[in-house]
């Protein structure tokens, strides 16, 4: 009787083990393919160092010349907290020193200046095409298509940025007495974030994309990447490692640490995007 029982017990194993063998088989299959083979860590790598030494000065660039217009000054402060708190959650008097020296030598750069921008900017469009395709098993644009693709948005984001600065005002002035005050700002910028990501996800992608998996995976993403953004403000004011170790310096580099965050929610989403639509890869 012992016998049998312990031969019960031991099949009741063997099948246990089995069956957690196939679902850790099948977890691995699932962080392989959302990782791209874990080869997403360094593609958000590669995309932080392109932002700093690239988009950054050229959203700046477009930032400055904004300035012309009357109705961008008038609110010039708004618009900065949003643009700081996107770069850096935390130390934004610190980034707004730099963002100021920076506008006030904007109109100094010179040719060689703006020759360095446009070349650093191409190879981050670039870098970012390519890794993109990746994210999405798509084929990758030409050198030219994705050049024109990419630099009309870059065109056409300081007018769109702008915009949407004005209509936030404008609704906010609507809505004044009828919503909550603290929290609609907060609203607006979480909705703005998933639009964001609903047109970067749909331009990325050089192929069909599926409607509710497109807007499930983009809202999701911008919503993850607002949560991360509380949860690191938190972080930064609690872990006092940085400043303690690095000085003044630590802001440069908890700067880099927050781009590279964002590159990761931002693949990540248009790889989950890709898994919804291909089933994990099962459909190619």
């Amino acid at each position: 009787m012992d016998l049998k029982l312990l031969k019960i017990v031991i099949n009741i194993f063997d099948i246990f083990k089995s069956f957690s063998k196939k679902i850790l088989k099948k977890i691995q299959e699932i962080y392989n393919f959302l990782t791209h083979e874990q080869e997403m860590f360094y593609y958000a790598a590669s995309l932080s160092f392109y932002t700093i030494f690239a988009l950054i000065p050229l959203i700046l660039i477009a930032f400055s010349i904004m300035l012309n217009f009357p109705d961008f000054k008038i609110r010039l402060e708004g618009i900065k907290i949003l643009m700081l708190s996107s770069i850096l959650p935390t130390h934004t008097d610190i980034i707004a020193s730099f963002l100021n020296t920076f506008m006030e030598n904007s109109s100094k750069l010179g040719s060689m200046g703006f020759i360095y921008i446009i070349f650093t900017s191409l190879m981050f469009f670039r870098n970012y095409e390519y890794i993109t395709s990746k994210m999405f098993n798509s084929k990758p644009r030409k050198f030219f298509d994705s050049l024109i693709v990419y630099w009309a948005m870059m065109t056409l984001f300081p007018i769109a940025f702008f915009l949407s600065i004005y209509f936030s005002g404008e609704v906010q002035g609507i809505l004044k007495n009828k919503v909550n005050e603290v929290l609609l700002p907060d609203i607006l910028l979480w909705l703005g974030t998933c639009i964001l990501f609903l047109i970067l996800f749909r331009v990325s992608a050089n192929k069909f994309l599926n409607k509710k998996a497109l807007l499930f995976t983009s809202f999701s993403s911008a919503s993850i990447w607002y949560l991360f953004k509380w949860g690191f403000v938190y972080y930064v004011s609690y872990n006092k490692t940085y400043p303690t170790l690095y000085g003044s310096v630590s802001v440069l580099l908890i700067m880099m640490l927050w781009i590279y965050i964002s590159w990761l929610v931002l693949l990540f989403g248009m790889r989950t995007c890709e898994a919804f639509i291909s089933n994990f890869g099962k459909k190619y």
